[in-house]
């Protein structure tokens, strides 16, 4: 059979825990695919958008934040700090979080609070695509 067992774990919740055939994950090199049989390894991952398919259901979609993926012998677990359905998230609130992680940017900061605004940014532009373009 071509599927694998997926476990999504986020900080407060379990997510997801069953069988898949296929899924996309954000890294920070751009989106990778895992498929039934893949290669065994670890690996971090971004802020974004993580799609699955389920066996005999549809696709699923939801934001992940930071995380890390283990594949080993076909059994895939993704461990993240948050994870939210598109349905989940507050679109004004995003937006709200959004201008002021941009404000934060345009204002001269530390080095460290430069890289907590681009964060932020990142963050609720992924979340505002999650309810934009999934809902």
């Amino acid at each position: 059979m071509n599927t694998f067992k997926l476990k999504i774990l986020a900080a407060d919740k379990v997510v997801f825990d069953g069988e898949c055939e296929k899924m996309t994950i954000p890294c920070f090199d751009g989106e990778k695919g895992i498929l039934a049989h893949h290669e065994n390894i670890l690996m971090a991952t971004d802020i974004g958008i993580t799609k699955f398919k389920p066996v005999d259901e549809d696709e699923r979609v939801v934001f992940t934040g930071l995380g890390f993926i283990e594949v080993i012998d076909n059994d895939v677990t993704f461990l993240v700090q948050t994870s939210e359905r598109p349905d989940e998230i507050d679109a004004n609130r995003a937006r709200e979080a959004k201008e002021r992680a941009e404000e934060a940017l345009r204002q001269k900061r530390s080095q460290i609070e430069y890289h907590h605004s681009k964060a932020s940014l990142s963050r609720a532009m992924a979340r505002l695509k999650a309810t934009s373009k999934y809902m």
